[in-house]
């Protein structure tokens, strides 16, 4: 994996997406490395010659987040990476950026498919209007295994079910 630690002015980008107004993606690239993945075009954008999958860079704001910009706003975390990706563990970007959230009225909507979500589970109980999807694309765990290296099935399901209660 090829890793490499960029400084970025702020985490907050204005979206184009119709279901929400912004959108925060702490790393560029995902080592889940879905074969399957829309994401894929990013690299066309952060001059990465790596395969998908293959290269993350994480990012690092000095400022907080522009928190009164959210007021009432839709903000989806992440659009072309996953959050909760293995490197999360480590750099805690994730973490960092809901401990700005946890106070904001804002609809925050997270995406992800690891099961490291769970450990942001203190923070998570405290934002006002949360809701978090995980993709699930097959129950055959080998298939799984040939189309990306996110969290096992089991995983998932044993997130989801944790999250809901």
């Amino acid at each position: 994996m090829e890793i490499k630690e960029i400084t970025v002015k702020d985490y907050l980008t204005k979206s184009n997406l119709p279901t929400c107004d912004y959108v925060i993606n702490p790393y560029v690239g995902c080592p889940h490395g879905c074969l399957y993945c829309y994401a894929s075009f990013m690299k066309r954008f952060t001059g990465h010659l790596e395969p998908w999958g293959t290269f993350i860079d994480v990012k690092h704001c000095q400022s907080p987040l522009k928190t009164s910009k959210l007021k009432g706003k839709n903000l989806f975390l992440s659009s072309v990476t996953d959050c909760y990706n293995p490197y999360e563990e480590q750099y805690k970007i994730t973490r960092s950026i809901l401990e700005q959230l946890v106070d904001v009225d804002c609809y925050l909507s997270i995406s992800t498919k690891s099961s490291l979500i769970l450990r942001d589970l203190d923070l998570l109980k405290k934002c006002k209007n949360l809701s978090v999807s995980m993709s699930i694309n097959t129950l055959d765990e080998r298939f799984k295994n040939d189309m990306d290296n996110a969290s096992s099935i089991a995983d998932c399901l044993e997130t989801l079910k944790t999250l809901h209660q």
